[in-house]
């Protein structure tokens, strides 16, 4: 690049907005927006500034933001960031000079250095009905309840209002939305009726507070994240279960249980990434209903369920004939989006999904929907498997 060209943040996040992830992206645009808080210049006058020291040749200039970093790295440790928290965000606004080709070299490695940390341990539905058994009081049998149902982040269970809560007298399961905090995106979960029923139990209870939240504090706060997370621990304990001491018990175990029983339930991936604020394609909002939404979480329920209460007053417990149900409409819903040539469509798909023209010659249509299907299913249980492991390891 020439020497008088000006360097903008703006031309580096396009290109990760392109070439990367969507939860990419936004990690380096909030590494890149939180240094430039720190250092009190924009992007674009720290790039300037960078440029102008790395073509002046004088080294002290050229170390300035490296000893600028490390200032920064004890400031994030000062303000209770982890060592991996303030790691990725230094490393990801290294990116940004690496870039333009003026990258920092030998940052000092209690910087760069990785520390291995605790992995989650996630509760069986077993478990956690021991759990809600042992428990005294109604928050704490709504904080496990209303965690399975919702599998929502800690920060937006902790946050919620009491004037969120949906009408308790209507028939469950009670819908029940929210922009999610973190990633801003809309998340269309429900809750069961033997959530509704600990609801109309609870609600009384709180109505005289003047505090705002469904889980107060005894000031004017919520009820903290640190307070749910000894909560469940202290649960956990009383129930005797043993969590190995490699292995830690926290909220976000909810989100994991719940996305596992999706998928044990073949629920949609996506149906599964909207009822607990997952980001999907804004696409996907618009192709699946409401009562998909809704007749998804009552099929996850049932495999979550605390207690005998029925999920809805008309529900039926899963068994092989929904399975096999769910399978076939999936086979009505490719057939009814093909056009008269099915089996042109059909070939199609299996190619693209990379299957050889030698596997699939000699299959009947019905014999080609059926791998379709299976595949779609692989595809799925994989993208499960991603956004369960993911976060394992977050702060």
């Amino acid at each position: 690049m020439s020497s008088m060209q000006q360097y903008r943040a703006e031309e580096f996040l396009e290109h990760v907005k392109k070439s990367k992830s969507l939860n990419t992206y936004k990690a380096y645009s909030q590494a890149i927006r939180r240094f430039s808080e720190f250092y009190g210049k924009s992007p674009d006058e720290i790039l300037e500034e960078r440029r102008q020291a790395w073509i002046s040749g004088d080294l002290m200039r050229k170390k300035r933001i490296k000893l600028t970093l490390e200032e920064y790295h004890k400031w994030l440790i000062n303000r209770g960031y982890t060592q991996n928290s303030a790691r990725s965000l230094i490393v990801c606004f290294c990116t940004l000079f690496d870039y333009f080709e003026m990258p920092i070299s030998d940052l000092p490695g209690d910087i760069v250095q990785k520390v291995p940390t605790t992995k989650d341990y996630i509760p069986t539905t077993q478990q956690y009905r021991e759990m809600f058994r042992v428990a005294d009081t109604l928050r704490e049998k709504l904080i496990i309840s209303m965690g399975l149902n919702l599998g929502w982040r800690i920060g937006d269970f902790a946050k919620q209002l009491k004037t969120q809560i949906p009408d308790l007298e209507k028939d469950a399961p009670l819908a029940y939305e929210l922009i999610t905090e973190k990633e801003n995106v809309l998340a269309k979960s429900f809750l069961a009726q033997e959530t509704a029923d600990l609801l109309k139990e609870y609600m009384p209870t709180i109505r005289n507070n003047p505090n705002p939240y469904l889980f107060p504090s005894n000031a004017a706060g919520y009820y903290s994240e640190e307070s749910i997370n000894r909560t469940l621990r202290e649960l956990a304990a009383k129930a005797q279960i043993k969590i190995p001491e490699t292995k830690r018990l926290r909220f976000h175990a909810f989100r994991k249980r719940f996305l596992c029983e999706c998928a044990n339930a073949s629920i949609d991936v996506n149906i599964a990434k909207i009822l607990c604020g997952k980001d999907v394609e804004d696409s996907m909002l618009a192709y699946l209903s409401d009562v998909e939404h809704r007749e998804a979480f009552i099929k996850a329920h049932e495999r979550l369920k605390l207690t005998e209460t029925a999920t809805r007053k008309t529900t039926m417990a899963a068994s092989e004939l929904e399975k096999r149900l769910e399978f076939l409409e999936r086979k009505v819903k490719l057939m009814s989006a093909v056009s008269p040539e099915t089996e042109h469509r059909a070939n199609k798909m299996l190619e693209d999904m990379g299957i050889t023209v030698t596997v699939f010659a000699d299959m009947n249509i019905d014999e080609k929907l059926n791998l379709i299907v299976e595949k779609q299913r692989e595809k799925e249980l994989a993208e499960y498997a991603r956004i369960i492991a993911e976060n394992n390891n977050n702060h």
